[in-house]
């Protein structure tokens, strides 16, 4: 009765009190976000997503090319006219400087266009990366609930090693008396001993999730440091997903309708205004040998045939796209609401479990208590003792890890879903 007693005691504590130093799940989830390599690339996509628009939006710059060129000919035009002595000549070596500015004037809004997929084309990132955020989001809850599991069992283990003790130091007094045989002695400390084995790989399980633990929020954290067990205050199940692979949808959705509409520019005709000024011989007038200065200006007007075929195709491919989007979608939520119907499931069962835990551990007090007193009286023997002890411990071990469990499960919806915890 007294190590049951205990142990209401002890798992109370841990799961309505919140020490002052003690870590919650949510502090976790903040560290991560905030520490994590990966929730860092966020930030950097943006600085990468503003470089891509100031680049795209150049476009509506004037382009200007700065060129130079040297030649040699092996023949050049000659002119021959009867009765004249001074025949102008051209140069076999000729020389030109340039500078070539060309300017946009409608090239069917593609500048603007490609500006704003590039914007697109960032976010689609930016989504990624808070999926693989998600994914950690889920290892860190795998973490942080068996660390929970494992302080439970460990909890248990060292009241039953107290207990043992406990017994075995009464055994040992009767047996010195001979009031009982020293194979009831040996039952006991065999029991302890294997106790002690249990509590040994618990603690070890524990050190090693602490440290993992550690590294994924980036800060030491002992085994010694207490964890809070999650209580949602809401009901999950009335929430709509917010998943980011939605968003990731969507905005796949917008970069494909966007590199639609760049795909019809292509259809259309380019205009564009362009000028040259230059310095060399012979320039424009070949018959000017002299080294001079000389400049064009215009406008034209490209139209592409090839152009415009393959931006019937491309819108084709596009089209097929969209469908696998599309596509992709319905799988996901199939796979969504699948996961969240077994996850209702196990939420009922644990519920029905711990009902039938609180009834089994109501019998086994008794079982107990009636135990106790028949082995000081030496009408039971210490193997049937320890068994009735051990089964008292496991149906109390059982409603303490279903409490987790139920939280857990709360949580993993919660996860499943993509909503915050509170």
């Amino acid at each position: 009765m007294k190590i049951l007693t205990a142990i209401v005691l002890a798992v109370t504590f841990s799961v309505d009190s919140t020490p002052p130093d003690s870590i919650s799940l949510q502090y976790c989830y903040d560290r991560v976000a905030e520490t994590y390599p990966t929730a860092k690339k966020v930030e950097l996509q943006r600085k990468i997503t503003a470089l891509n628009a100031r680049i795209a939006n150049t476009g509506y710059y004037p382009q200007v090319d700065v060129g130079a060129k040297a030649t040699y000919q092996s023949e050049v035009t000659e002119f021959g006219l009867p009765g004249s002595a001074n025949v102008p000549s051209v140069s076999k070596d000729q020389y030109e400087a340039s500078i070539n500015v060309m300017q946009n004037i409608f090239s069917g809004g593609a500048v603007g266009i490609r500006k704003e997929l590039e914007h697109t084309k960032g976010m689609q990132n930016i989504h990624e990366t808070e999926i693989e955020m998600h994914q950690i989001r889920s290892q860190l809850n795998q973490v942080y609930f068996g660390i929970l599991l494992s302080k439970q069992q460990q909890e248990v283990n060292s009241l039953l090693i107290e207990n043992l003790r406990e017994q075995l130091s009464s055994v040992e007094a009767k047996v010195k008396s001979g009031v009982l045989l020293p194979s009831q002695q040996n039952i006991l400390k065999a029991e302890l001993i294997k106790a002690q084995q249990d509590s040994a790989t618990v603690q070890s399980t524990i050190r090693a999730s602490y440290r993992v633990l550690g590294e994924l929020i980036n800060e030491e954290v002992t085994p010694s440091t207490p964890l809070t067990l999650p209580e949602p205050t809401v009901s999950y199940q009335s929430l709509q997903p917010k998943r980011a692979e939605y968003e990731l949808f969507e905005t796949t959705r917008k970069a494909l309708e966007q590199r639609k509409e760049l795909a019809e520019t292509e259809k259309l005709p380019k205009v564009s205004a362009f000028g040259t000024v230059a310095y060399g011989r012979p320039g424009y007038n070949f018959l000017n040998d002299d080294f001079h200065e000389y400049y064009m200006v215009g406008i034209q007007l490209q139209w592409s045939l090839l152009d415009f075929l393959n931006s019937d195709r491309e819108m084709q491919a596009l089209k097929i796209e969209q469908k696998k989007v599309r596509q992709n979608e319905k799988a996901f939520n199939r796979q969504l609401n699948a996961r969240l119907d077994r996850i209702e499931e196990r939420l009922s069962t644990i519920r029905e479990n711990i009902k039938g835990d609180k009834r089994i551990i109501a019998l086994r007090k008794e079982v107990v208590r009636e135990s106790a007193s028949k082995l000081k009286n030496g009408t039971i023997t210490a193997t049937e003792y320890v068994t009735e002890l051990n089964q008292a411990n496991k149906a109390q071990l059982s409603l303490f890890l279903n409490r987790v469990k139920l939280s857990e499960a709360h949580i993993e919806y919660a996860t499943v879903l993509g909503v915050p915890l509170n």
